[in-house]
């Protein structure tokens, strides 16, 4: 594959100034190249242990803000200098770039992409004396490091694997092999497994389709075959871009070489190498990213959650020791009433009242009138407790209720920019830190004008009219802000996080009530769009938009659901619509 890459780039870059170099993460560095109608090429090489590639990509990340120290050494020695070179060595894991400054300077560099796993690394190199000006990592000696990489050292190529190479091997070499390591009843994972662990340039991916595409007859011996008509493809550098597909058709590697045997059906073709690589890593690397940010903002959910319950708990703790404060208020004038029968300094005292004894505690510290103060303090806290908690028990269960549709935000959230919602809205609602909320609405701003994405979508009817259906909570805010107008029929799924859905009239023209059948179908989308999905049945809440209201100080989403009525409808009519109903921009 690096072959097939490093020829490509051959062909489309040599002779091409380096204009300007940015750094996306910690793994990853873009060249920018001029290209034709003034659209730059994008030259990515990552470290990434997960996903380490080199490749041309249309979709570069975005630059870090600042730029680390790799980054600025790779500016000041290639910056403007040409790509004179673009190779890979022979059945080597490592791309090289070779630049040169025009005008005769002879001012040259090479930039080393070691593309080996956990391994992988980029190293700046001299190219008059070979010496080591920087590197994305470095490795000291020691007694077990089989090559150091120190800045002002000499460069060495990796040291080989301990496998077999593929260009000395020939068919009788490797069914002699095969025999060896009495391979003649193994299965095709075992038998894939040995091939990685065996022969250099072998991929897992790889290994499989040639266990698939030759089969156990005869004790693996077929592979022999196959397996030389890929290496011969190889140095032929006749290449079939493609991805390998799994039984579900989705891509699970790639692959530089038509394999004999193997079904049609288990690739998809691509024009060149590059544009592969770009396609595959592009799907694969944004979703481990955005899962990877998930899980922090589902951490920051969690956190939140726990917050609030504690504070709930302790408002019902609060509530419950209210209830006492008749009896201490009792307390308290039963002893202003006997403060002659209380002893000096005694722990307690046994008044009567008219319902029997009353056993009164007592702190020997005070004198028998503070003590009953006390009480009638004591009784004023505990009946404020009372004025103020049910008020606070309705608030922090709001606030439980608002986590609660953030994680239902998350849990859908299928694209960064959904994913940018959820953490606006838990930026704005203080849960993570005003320097984090600013960053989030900074975020949330380059999202959008990147992607131009709303937070709602937008489907229309056959029969013309429109439903909206917020993306998540600042979705379903903007909608009640600045989406929805009167006339608006707003719908809600009852009794679980949701999106908001809007019902109206599409075009311009004076709104008008919907049909019970419109009706029922808005509501749907509202069930669909919830965590009540799965249910066969849901009730879903309407009311016009203009009934409805948002009280200052709520969190993002939130309404206040006055009288309103409900429809019974089935989710699933609402996964049917989506498809069948025409989503506008």
């Amino acid at each position: 594959m690096l072959q097939a890459i490093a020829e490509e780039l051959s062909g489309d870059l040599l002779g091409a100034r380096l204009e300007r170099i940015s750094q996306t993460d910690a793994h990853t560095i873009v060249l920018f190249f001029p290209g034709a109608k003034k659209r730059k090429r994008a030259l990515l090489m990552s470290t990434d242990p997960a996903h380490p590639r080199v490749h041309l990509t249309v979709d570069p990340p975005p630059s870090l803000p600042e730029a680390p120290t790799f980054c600025r050494a790779l500016r000041k020695h290639l910056g403007g200098l040409r790509l004179t070179r673009a190779a890979a060595g022979e059945w080597e894991r490592v791309l090289q770039f070779s630049f040169e400054r025009g005008g005769g300077s002879g001012d040259s560099f090479a930039l080393m992409a070691e593309v080996m796993g956990r391994w992988s690394n980029l190293v700046l190199l001299s190219g008059a004396t070979g010496e080591i000006l920087e590197a994305r990592r470095f490795v000291p000696p020691g007694p077990h490091t089989p090559r150091p990489l120190e800045r002002g050292g000499r460069y060495r190529l990796p040291p080989e694997q301990k496998k077999a190479n593929p260009g000395d091997l020939t068919r009788e070499a490797i069914q002699g092999m095969i025999h060896e390591a009495d391979l003649s009843s193994a299965g095709r994972e075992e038998f894939a497994r040995w091939l990685v662990r065996s022969v250099a340039g072998v991929s897992p991916a790889l290994a499989r389709a040639l266990a698939r595409a030759s089969g156990a007859n005869e004790g693996w011996t077929g592979a022999a075959d196959t397996l030389m008509s890929v290496v011969e493809s190889y140095q032929k550098k006749e290449f079939s871009p493609a991805w390998l597909l799994g039984a579900d058709g989705e891509p699970v590697s790639l692959s530089a070489a038509r394999i004999p045997g193997v079904d049609a059906a288990s690739y998809r073709a691509f024009d060149s190498m590059n544009e592969a690589a770009d396609a595959f890593y592009g799907r694969l690397v944004k979703g481990s990213r955005l899962g990877e940010r998930k899980k922090r903002v589902a951490r920051t959910l969690r956190r939140a959650g726990e917050r609030v319950r504690s504070s709930i708990e302790a408002v019902r703790r609060d509530l419950a020791s209210a209830g006492e404060a008749e009896d201490v208020l009792r307390k308290g004038e039963l002893l202003l009433a006997h403060l002659d029968e209380v002893e000096e300094k005694a722990n307690a005292v046994s008044v009567s009242s008219e319902s029997g004894p009353v056993e009164i505690a007592l702190d020997p510290r005070f004198t028998p009138s503070e003590n009953a103060q006390k009480y009638f303090r004591r009784y004023k806290k505990l009946k404020r407790r009372a004025s103020t908690g049910l008020a606070r028990l309705q608030e922090m269960e709001e606030e439980e209720r608002f986590i609660g549709a953030l994680a239902f935000d998350l849990e859908t959230a299928e694209e960064t920019e959904d994913l940018l919602g959820v953490e606006e809205a838990l930026a704005q609602a203080g849960y993570a830190g005003r320097g984090r909320e600013k960053k989030a609405k900074d975020a949330r701003t380059k999202g959008r004008q990147a992607a131009r994405a709303r937070p709602y979508r937008r489907f229309v009817s056959p029969a013309g009219w429109e439903v909206v259906v917020g993306k998540n909570a600042m979705g379903n805010d903007e909608m009640l802000k600045s989406v929805g107008r009167a006339g608006d029929t707003w719908l809600h799924a009852r009794g679980v996080p949701g999106s908001h859905v809007l019902l109206r009239r599409s075009g311009d023209g004076p709104p008008s009530e919907p049909d019970p059948e419109t009706l029922a179908q808005a509501a749907a989308f509202a069930a669909y769009f919830s965590r009540g999905r799965t249910d066969s049945k849901l009730q879903v809440a309407y009311l016009p938009f203009s009934r409805l209201r948002k009280p200052k100080g709520r969190r993002p989403g939130q309404v206040l659901l006055g009288a309103h009525e409900t429809i019974l409808v089935d989710p699933d009519t609402g996964k049917r619509l989506c498809e069948e109903w025409e989503e506008v921009g």
